[in-house]
């Protein structure tokens, strides 16, 4: 993985707490995935060449389909999946496993899984994980003062990390 400095992960919500994130065709869908698109940009043109997802349904694949985009044309741009556990897909959807284990399949071998196996703090440990290897961190995020996406911001913030923060509509 590369240094720190040149390193953005990605922190947001599912898509429980964003329903229509699940639509591709919805316009919020449409201007979330272009606003992300320009902030991840906006950041490879800052030097920001490796790009750490916590590989969750929603924000984080959304995010990590926009890096291998990017990669598409810029070689040195390099996505890392950092997987809370092995078998964090096992309950998905058979299209949302087949995207889940595509993704995986373009990272190669820039597979971080955090623990062997599940137990209640493994995403936890996931979203630190994120925060301690980055500089900066790109989050979608609607506000409420809990969940894994309100943490991980959180320490973020602590941590010091440059914040690109987008506000789902």
């Amino acid at each position: 993985m590369q240094e720190r400095s040149k390193t953005c992960c990605f922190t947001g919500h599912r898509p429980n707490r964003l329903p229509w994130l699940a639509d591709p065709c919805d316009l919020r869908t449409t201007a979330l995935k272009q606003a992300l698109w320009q902030r991840i940009l906006s950041s490879y043109e800052q030097g920001y060449t490796c790009f750490l997802s916590g590989m969750a349904l929603g924000v984080d694949l959304i995010c990590a389909r926009l890096v291998l985009e990017l990669a598409e044309t810029e070689r040195e741009v390099q996505l890392v999946a950092v997987v809370p556990y092995p078998a964090q897909a096992a309950r998905w959807s058979a299209a949302d496993r087949r995207e889940y284990q595509a993704v995986l399949h373009a990272c190669g071998e820039r597979i971080v899984v955090v623990s062997p196996s599940y137990h209640r703090q493994c995403f936890a440990q996931r979203n630190r994980y994120l925060v301690d290897h980055a500089r900066r961190i790109i989050g979608v995020y609607d506000g409420a003062p809990s969940g894994g996406t309100f943490q991980t911001l959180e320490y973020a913030r602590k941590r010091g990390l440059e914040m690109e923060l987008l506000v789902p509509e």
